[in-house]
């Protein structure tokens, strides 16, 4: 209960923090997506978030700005702390609705055997489990 409240307190201070620092002139974008945890220790990629079309094919690799990264990391805490301890977590992936919108800023997505890729960094305004 205590880990959850954490989790619930630092989602509302980001969340206004995100809000009151919004500049962005672009709509917001409602899409069903994929959090992948960091998988780099099995030759996977770095944390990022996959978007998905009706089908639940991957469409486009995206990562959130510094700013709004703590949406995606408390969430996939919240997931870890979830599983069995002891209880390997690079694998760990699951589906979500995401409200974003664009920025038109690139990040670096780091893969396996050290592959480094630019992909668009967007601004998340929130994740929810599907």
């Amino acid at each position: 209960m205590k880990n959850y409240l954490i989790f619930l307190l630092v989602s509302m201070s980001v969340a206004c923090q995100v809000c009151n620092k919004t500049s962005s002139n672009y709509p917001i974008i409602e899409a069903n997506a994929i959090l992948y945890n960091n998988n780099l220790a099995v030759d996977g990629c770095a944390e990022h978030i996959s978007l998905v079309d009706k089908k639940g094919d991957e469409i486009k690799i995206l990562l959130p700005t510094e700013a709004t990264k703590p949406f995606f990391t408390n969430l996939m805490n919240a997931e870890i702390a979830k599983l069995p301890k002891d209880n390997y977590s690079g694998n760990l992936r699951f589906s979500v609705l995401l409200k974003y919108k664009e920025t038109q800023q690139k990040g670096k997505l780091v893969c396996g055997w050290n592959k480094k890729s630019m992909v668009e960094q967007i601004e998340i305004i929130s994740i929810s489990k599907k």
